[in-house]
């Protein structure tokens, strides 16, 4: 058997050939750039993401009539507005998307805080919850609003393209704000949907993550040179995919992602809901993933651009970086990360450096800065402490993961070990492959 595992990020895509031993057969990867109006509008075409998966299906063309199984898994939110034939009728409004403030104080208001809470697990965070994009499309694009057939996320528009349905996974949906994330097998909230004024029949169906979205078409099948009803999984989000394949299943383990933003999950079979951390449906059915982030390798290439000027990239990444881990990490600076405002408040935040004097070095910036990063996800863990027994072996993936940086989050993350694991959403695709066919 080969499984084509997809794992659609960001700012890139990787793709994958796995045996049914999950050994890689080939792989590659495709970057795309998202765009940034006004510094909060944040969006991409999705069919810049889609050109890119077609693109790097040809880097895999000596594979493509031999795979059995497509799996993908997606950023998200990644909310499209799309016509009856599946074409997006605006930009993708993507996580890192802050325009929504108002229509997010609306969605708080109108359904109160305990009732989003309580139904959903999350509070409606502009961009991060994607029930406010829709919203601020309502308000600010009502001919938009009313030509959109569905609202989904990117694998709705992606499920659409390949096999012709209008379906959701339950990771995904949890993070519309409209879903009953507690619920086993749960729907679309008809008091959320109710209370903001958003039609269900606008929205896809929810089908599991560990079932068949379909067969791929003929039409797909032309575009991508795969073959013609090979089945296509329904996968999950991304994050959700690396907890599933990094082995993160059980209650009280805990994933950490290190790349462009700073993520930990941890998972749960009893979810209680907190305005501290996001609640999502696992892969699995009976089990939840707490999950909280933060800009991450995005901020630290911010603050290099802007303050090592002198030094190239090449060096500062694989020289000056690991040198500057391995010294004592003692600062007073002390580092806000909301460069991109913070997807775990409802108010407007920016980042900010503190605890600053003559003696301050560009070094006490950088490991600031480092540390800073991490507020959110020491948050999420000492909540989770009080709730469940922690394991004390973190999972950790990510494109930052090296020797030194390894050493470094020892040093902060008391009292826990890092398990390193490489290619977890790839892997985790696999886990899916695996689990529906054989």
């Amino acid at each position: 058997m080969n499984i084509l595992s997809v794992d659609f990020g960001t700012s890139s895509l990787k793709m994958a050939v796995l045996d049914e031993s999950l050994n890689v057969l080939s792989s590659t990867k495709v970057e795309y750039s998202y765009e940034v109006i006004e510094k909060h509008k944040i969006q991409i075409d999705p069919e810049i993401v889609f050109k890119a998966f077609l693109k790097g299906l040809k880097d895999l063309q000596d594979f493509l009539r031999k795979i059995d199984i497509i799996v993908p898994c997606v950023f998200s939110p990644v909310l499209v507005a799309m016509d009856k034939e599946g074409n997006a009728l605006y930009p993708a409004i993507i996580h890192l998307d802050r325009r929504s403030y108002p229509q997010s104080k609306f969605a708080l208001k109108a359904v109160g805080k305990d009732n989003f809470l309580r139904i959903n697990g999350n509070l409606p965070f502009p961009g991060g919850i994607s029930c406010t994009s829709i919203l601020w499309i309502k308000d600010n694009l009502p001919e938009i609003y009313k030509k959109t057939y569905k609202f989904g996320h990117f694998n709705t528009f992606l499920h659409r393209r390949l096999v012709g349905e209008w379906i959701i996974d339950p990771s995904n949906a949890s993070f519309t704000g409209m879903y009953e994330t507690f619920k086993l097998d749960g729907g679309w909230s008809g008091d959320i949907l109710k209370a903001l004024g958003i039609a269900a029949d606008k929205l896809p169906d929810i089908v599991p993550s560990l079932s068949i979205a379909g067969r791929l078409s003929k039409k797909a099948a032309s575009l991508t040179g795969l073959r013609e009803g090979i089945p296509v999984a329904v996968g999950a989000n991304d994050t959700t995919s690396a907890a599933y394949g990094a082995g993160a299943v059980e209650k009280g383990d805990i994933l950490n992602i290190s790349g462009s933003s700073e993520i930990v999950t941890i998972t749960t079979d009893d979810p209680k809901p907190h305005e501290k951390y996001y609640v999502r449906v696992s892969m699995e059915s009976g089990k939840w993933l707490y999950l909280a982030i933060t800009v991450g390798g995005f901020a630290l290439e911010w603050f290099r651009k802007e303050f090592y000027k002198d030094m190239d990239k090449k060096y500062f990444y694989e020289v000056y970086l690991p040198e500057v881990l391995k010294k004592n990490i003692n600062t007073d600076v002390k580092f806000k990360p909301y460069l991109a405002g913070d997807r775990h408040s409802l108010v407007k935040k920016k980042g900010a450096f503190t605890g600053l004097t003559f003696e301050t070095t560009r070094e006490d910036f950088l490991i600031g800065l480092l540390i800073g990063t991490y507020e959110p996800v020491f948050n999420a863990l000492n909540i989770c402490k009080k709730q469940m027994k922690l394991n004390p072996t973190i999972y950790w993936t990510g494109g930052m993961i090296s020797d030194a940086y390894l050493e470094f989050k020892k040093r902060i993350f008391k009292g826990f070990n890092f398990d390193m694991k490489k290619d977890c959403s790839i892997m985790g695709n696999g886990k899916v492959a695996l689990k529906l066919l054989c």
